[in-house]
């Protein structure tokens, strides 16, 4: 009599092998997905840091205003959009010396949903120099 084993694998450790495979393929996808998203989330974080100090920029060289206005960065930046808020500074130290309270909110979608930055700062606005006053000092000057 002779006994012979049979060496291979069964089915059952052939399913058992499948599986397992299975939920680590699973687990790796999800993982990937997930991190495609934050780099995704962090490039458009990254340029709307960009867009929101060539905005602040922008509006320093612009003269003062006082209120609320918004806009888009236009075809280079399609769904990124910017809103302003300029007011006098509430803050006890600024009384009277032309601070102004400035806010700035770079949003841009992604997905399904919005995100955005918000940038808060204070701002000085240089008093105005009549025309007059400059001439009465030259005139003092000459004389």
């Amino acid at each position: 009599m002779s006994s012979s084993k049979q060496r291979g694998v069964t089915l059952v450790e052939i399913l058992i092998a499948l599986v397992i495979l299975t939920l680590v393929t699973g687990a790796l996808a999800q993982g990937t997905n997930y991190l495609t998203r934050r780099l995704v989330r962090a490039r458009n974080a990254s340029v709307a840091r960009s867009l929101s100090w060539k905005r602040m920029a922008q509006t320093r060289l612009e003269p003062p205003f006082k209120g609320h206005r918004s806009g888009i960065f236009g075809a280079d930046f399609p769904g990124f959009s910017w809103s302003e808020t300029l007011q006098t500074a509430s803050t006890s130290f600024s009384a009277g010396i032309g601070l102004l309270d400035y806010k700035l909110i770079v949003s841009w979608r992604q997905g399904w949903e919005e995100d955005r930055i918000t940038l808060e700062t204070l701002l000085y606005k240089h008093p105005e120099v009549k025309k007059e006053t400059v001439k009465n000092d030259a005139d003092k000057e000459t004389n």
